[in-house]
């Protein structure tokens, strides 16, 4: 897929994919699809998600982070345009992979977030609904 020069790549970041085997359908999937998958280690968490993703005006910390890696997946989506979003979750049903749980759109927001915020947030959002 062709990239627009205007308009930033989509872009997957992926969080705790345990099994190596649903990890690489998952990144197959992204590169066919043309968007960028970008695996963030367990170092890489307290870095926001604008860092991660590389965007003007994010720098990476100069540390790296030593606690603990993040207790369940997690997906950030950027830069998803028409049915992309629809199209990526379809793909978990249609290849009858099991969905991940926490998953979010980088926002104006959230991209100044760490993975660590994100992944907090999201797991109390997600506890409320299951409620």
């Amino acid at each position: 897929m062709e990239q627009n020069a205007f308009l930033p790549q989509p872009t997957v970041l992926l969080y705790q994919i345990a099994d190596p085997g649903r990890a690489a359908r998952i990144r197959a999937w992204l590169d066919r699809t043309g968007i960028r998958a970008v695996e963030v280690a367990p170092t890489e968490l307290h870095h926001s998600l604008g860092a991660l993703l590389e965007l003007p005006g994010f720098a990476r910390e100069s540390s790296l982070w030593m606690g603990e890696a993040l207790a369940q997946e997690m997906l950030v989506m950027f830069a998803f345009r028409g049915t992309m979003l629809s199209d990526f979750l379809r793909f978990f049903r249609e290849e009858g992979l099991p969905p991940v749980a926490l998953k979010a759109m980088v926002t104006p927001t959230n991209v100044n977030w760490s993975s660590l915020e994100l992944f907090e947030a999201l797991r109390q959002e997600h506890a409320q609904l299951n409620r």
